[in-house]
């Protein structure tokens, strides 16, 4: 069991993020708290959240080798390996599987969101496209699949009048944070052939890219909070969700090619502030109404 809950990567605080990503689209969707446990909601949240997990189990399957070569990734490529790297694809595959037929109970819309996110999971994972390495592409496909996928697919289920600017915003945030969780993946990026954007200009560029990401998706959330909540809810949330854009740029003082950020310290200090940001979106909507 401690297996699965690696390569799924359901250690702290994944479990927690996962969901909110899953919520985000329906909290924002609901008139009130009551929506969100009708049941076409929990299909669509349940149908959004397993790709998210799933997308972990290949690709561990399929980098072992720059995971064994990564510093607090090698436990990832343990526990694949204790499990055998079939096995663990199979899994994924019949998890993405049960994701489209809980899609397909709920609408055109959330099946269409779930559709693509598998299909970004597997153009980033399998040749010959293989978005992990290719530059740019990376981050912002990966972005894309956690984060305005599930936002359209849940919120589906109870609206269609998407509040465009506010997911744009958080498409934004995880574009950088897929970036930033690149960077310490460097060396064993470059060894395995990958050319994600920090093998290919420098872990400073790619994590000042990051942060430039950041800033102007925490910018478009605030407006679309100002416009939809007023001006209070919008710089309060805004302040909560720019913690991690500070430790980040906190970070960026001792970096270099040389010395990267450890996956440890990223996943601990830095993902808090994740976790705090991201159940405050949950929270918001069904706060402010």
């Amino acid at each position: 069991m401690r297996d699965w809950v690696r390569v799924h990567r359901l250690e702290y605080p994944f479990p927690v993020i996962y969901l909110c990503h899953a919520l985000w689209g329906a909290s924002f969707a609901a008139t009130t708290p009551a929506d969100l446990i009708k049941i076409q909601t929990i299909i669509a949240v349940v149908a959004n959240l397993i790709p998210l997990v799933a997308q972990n189990l290949l690709n561990g399957a399929l980098d072992v080798e720059a995971d064994s070569r990564t510093p607090g990734k090698g436990g990832i490529a343990t526990a694949t390996l204790n499990l055998g790297r079939t096995k663990v694809i199979t899994v994924a595959f019949a998890e993405m599987a049960v994701a489209l037929g809980l899609a397909s109970l709920v609408n055109v819309v959330c099946f269409t969101a779930v559709a693509l996110g598998v299909l970004i999971e597997l153009a980033y994972n399998l040749e010959p496209v293989r978005l992990k390495r290719r530059g740019v592409l990376n981050p912002i496909f990966l972005g894309i699949h956690f984060s305005l996928l599930p936002c359209i697919g849940t919120y589906a289920a109870l609206r269609n009048d998407f509040p465009i600017v506010i997911f744009g915003g958080i498409t934004l945030l995880l574009i950088a944070r897929a970036l930033w969780w690149s960077v310490p993946d460097l060396r064993a990026d470059e060894a395995s052939g990958d050319r994600p954007l920090a093998v290919r200009h420098g872990a400073r560029t790619a994590w000042l890219t990051a942060c430039a990401i950041t800033a102007a998706g925490l910018l478009a959330i605030g407006a679309g909070l100002w416009w939809r909540h007023g001006p209070a809810w919008a710089i309060g949330v805004t302040l909560v969700c720019s913690m991690f854009l500070v430790d980040k740029l906190v970070v960026l003082r001792g970096l270099s090619d040389t010395r990267l950020p450890h996956e440890k310290r990223l996943r601990r200090v830095s993902l808090s502030f994740v976790l705090v940001a991201d159940v405050t979106l949950v929270l918001t909507p069904l706060i402010a109404g």
